[in-house]
């Protein structure tokens, strides 16, 4: 391997730096993914990335897209990206139906790695969707977060005329796409985790009693329930939230609470 293609003590130093950034944002898959993706764009170099979550069980299934993210783009840009989501979908995009059969829980390539000019340049999605955005090459990373299939993808764009991306910097990628991917559903939430938004009030609003520190007692008292009824409620969130001790409920909903709007009960 050439010197050139190594990474170098900044670039580690400056990958763990954009990491620290994500984690302090880490409870908001939205706040987190953009500062992931305007970081790669200063640390690697391009104009512009795009990125989200999904679920991918290759090699027999399509892609399902979960979250999409991106940097960059103008307002015709993102008529694009939209329209390509519509129309295609990644499960249809040369780069992606290249990466599908290759194996690892992490594959970062370059186009030129997978693709030939001749396909590349020749294909419907890059004349119909990157061309007329000035987009030419790509760098893309795939993590698979978990046996289920999920995944965290990392999308990064050069223009027509600018250089590809280099060795060291697919290496570069990979780097950071490891160490985060690593942190998905922990430090860095994910879309895939459950969350409180799709609560029913009442248990909203039993949950915020618990994060207050009242026993079931007391929140059957504040809500005006029975026993049974105020066990039930924590029961489901214990289901909801795949936990099975109040601590670990707690622990989990504080950890992420800036997802969920959870009011305050009444009569409190």
């Amino acid at each position: 391997m050439a010197k050139t293609e190594l990474l170098r003590v900044q670039d580690v130093r400056d990958a763990f730096r954009l990491i620290g950034d994500c984690r302090d944002v880490g409870t908001d898959p939205a706040l987190w993914h953009r500062r992931l993706l305007e970081g790669l764009c200063t640390l690697i170099g391009g104009p512009s990335a795009t990125g989200g979550e999904g679920v991918w069980l290759r090699p027999q299934h399509p892609v399902r897209v979960l979250s999409v993210h991106e940097t960059g783009f103008d307002a015709r840009a993102r008529e694009f990206y939209a329209a390509f989501h519509r129309e295609l979908g990644p499960s249809r995009e040369p780069i992606f139906r290249a990466m599908q059969r290759i194996p690892g829980q992490l594959v970062t390539r370059s186009r030129r790695q997978l693709l030939s000019d001749a396909d590349w340049y020749g294909s419907y999605f890059f004349n119909e969707f990157q061309r007329p955005v000035n987009i030419e090459d790509r760098l893309t990373s795939v993590y698979q977060v978990s046996e289920a299939g999920a995944i965290s993808v990392l999308v990064l764009h050069r223009a027509l005329g600018e250089r590809r991306f280099s060795p060291r910097e697919v290496r570069l990628l990979n780097f950071v796409h490891e160490e985060v991917g690593r942190l998905i559903g922990h430090a860095l939430v994910s879309v895939t985790e459950p969350s409180a938004e799709k609560l029913s009030p009442r248990l909203r609003q039993t949950l915020a009693c618990l994060l207050e520190g009242n026993s079931e007692k007391q929140v059957a008292a504040r809500l005006g329930l029975s026993a049974a009824t105020t066990h039930e409620y924590v029961t489901a969130l214990y289901r909801h939230f795949s936990v099975h001790s109040r601590a670990q409920l707690l622990a989990h909903a504080l950890k992420r609470r800036g997802r969920g709007d959870w009011r305050r009960p009444s009569g409190s």
